[in-house]
């Protein structure tokens, strides 16, 4: 009988054992119709040294072609009625073969034949088939990408041809580069996905190792947010933010480089930002990520707040009520918003803006007798004087309220007191006079006790005097510094004690009109 590879085979029998069969050994099982099938089958297995026949329920058989015998393995037999077990004759008891070789019985030259086993060819049973190995075995990327895979062909004999070819489809060679047992792919697409081969070919045949490649579509935003955005403050502010890809994209929104969104903002379901009610606290850069496992992308946009520049704005944009308003006279890209007082009646009822600052209290001078030797600075934080200036130009009119309360402290007499302007220039006119006017507002309608004198003050007498006015020029305001003098307390030559002092008031900068 012709053996499974067409080499003549011829076997001796030994007697069949019934209700018997042998286990552990079982190389292949196959179901038959007449037991004699499984002794054919037997024979055309070169590894084949014994059989069981094992009968079924449906009358049918079951063959197990074992590799051993109970010669070899005596202790492997078991009962089963109606089982059959039977055996050739086997030489390869002994093992008369090499080590890395198989005994195969029944075979005429010497009654057996030794075989390389696990693949191995050639005379010493040292050569074989190429091993190919690669790296990596899978690719997941995406469109527009360069990909590299590596083959690794090894053999006895060596492979003389290593080649890359794609399984099903063609391997894009426009866009391909194999060196060395490497394949490079530039700038992929979705088409390229597809399983390829690195085949390594020597004398005994050819190997093959496959990369699964996986392209998928570039994740893309189908909404983006402008680059900036300029929202009303009060108002609601939404902004939109999508992307697409074959793989599902997470999205998120930071702002200002943190995950942290300020109070009053939020992510709806749809991934969309909600602020409202937006205020100042709000504006910055937010920026929408789109990630899934391969890539992310990212997109930002320039969130401002725009607040009305003066109470005029408040009263017609937003409300006519008196109250503490936020204001922006240098707009979004100035300085930050700063909170005023909107007086909605006064003025005809024009909305003036009211800016506080940190001196407004009655304050004491005493014991500063060389000019100017007093000193205060006027704060008007958070506003900044920059901010302030545009505030005067934007409106019509702006005044400050002043007062000096004095007892044989002078003003302008020897040029005691002064004050500062938003630019950083003495100023030597006080109350209601005009500028350029050296003195207070009842010398210039000479209404001041002493006729003589330019301010009331300079009256110089143990009499508690007062100058006080508003001070209107507004390309000079708000005052930023107040300084004064002659408040040396001394003892006359008989001995009497002289007190010298005084209080100043400075009020709130008032706004109004628009310019």
């Amino acid at each position: 009988i012709l053996s499974s590879d067409d080499d003549c085979r011829q076997v001796e029998m030994n007697p069949t054992v019934t209700g018997f069969f042998l286990i552990g050994h079982v190389f292949k099982t196959m179901e038959i119709k007449a037991a004699s099938a499984c002794e054919v089958n037997c024979y055309m297995e070169n590894n084949c040294i014994s059989y069981n026949i094992k009968p079924l329920p449906d009358g049918e058989y079951l063959c197990e072609l074992s590799d051993s015998d109970d010669v070899a393995h005596p202790f492997n037999m078991r009962y089963r009625e109606g089982a059959m077990y039977k055996s050739f004759k086997n030489v390869c008891f002994k093992n008369p073969c090499p080590v890395a070789q198989s005994c195969q019985t029944g075979f005429p030259r010497e009654d057996y034949r030794c075989v390389c086993t696990n693949g191995l060819m050639g005379q010493n049973c040292n050569e074989g088939l190429p091993s190919v190995r690669v790296a990596p075995d899978k690719i997941e990327t995406v469109e527009g990408r360069n990909v590299s895979m590596t083959c690794n062909a090894t053999g006895n004999p060596l492979p003389h041809s290593v080649t890359w070819s794609k399984a099903q489809g063609l391997q894009p060679s426009s866009r391909s580069f194999e060196d060395g047992g490497s394949l490079t792919m530039i700038n992929i697409s979705a088409l390229d996905s597809g399983s390829y081969l690195c085949t390594a070919t020597n004398i005994w045949g050819k190997k093959s190792s496959a990369v699964n490649l996986r392209v998928y579509s570039t994740l893309k935003f189908t909404i983006k947010p402008p680059s900036n955005i300029t929202v009303k403050a009060h108002e609601t502010l939404t902004l939109s933010c999508s992307a697409s890809s074959d793989l599902l994209p997470t999205m998120a929104w930071m702002w200002n480089g943190t995950s942290s969104l300020p109070s009053g903002a939020g992510i709806d379901s749809s991934n969309n930002l909600i602020v409202s009610p937006a205020n100042f606290t709000h504006v910055g850069n937010y920026t929408c990520n789109a990630s899934n496992a391969l890539s992310s992308i990212q997109t930002s946009v320039i969130v401002y707040v725009k607040y009305p520049e003066t109470c005029a704005k408040v009263k017609a944009n937003i409300s006519d009520v008196s109250a503490d308003y936020f204001i922006d006279p240098d707009g979004v890209l100035g300085d930050d918003p700063f909170p005023v007082y909107c007086n909605m009646t006064d003025k005809g009822g024009v909305g003036v803006t009211v800016v506080s600052h940190d001196s407004e209290n009655r304050t004491h001078v005493d014991g500063f007798e060389p000019p100017g030797s007093y000193s205060l600075g006027i704060d008007y934080n958070p506003a900044s004087i920059s901010q302030l200036k545009v505030l005067t130009d934007l409106s019509t009119n702006c005044q400050q309220f002043i007062k000096y309360e004095c007892l044989d402290s002078r003003i302008r007499s020897s040029k005691f007191a002064w004050w500062v302007s938003r630019d950083g220039e003495e100023m030597f006119y006080f109350d209601g006079a005009n500028p350029g006017y050296d003195g207070c507002a009842c010398g210039k309608n000479n209404s001041c006790v002493k006729a003589s004198k330019v301010c009331n003050c300079d009256e110089n007498s143990q009499i508690w005097r007062v100058d006080s006015g508003l001070l209107t020029n507004k390309s000079h305001l708000p005052v930023i510094q107040l300084r004064f003098g002659d408040t040396g307390s001394y003892y006359i030559s008989n001995g009497d004690f002289r007190p010298e002092e005084g209080y100043h008031t400075l009020g709130k900068l008032e706004c109004y009109g628009i310019n």
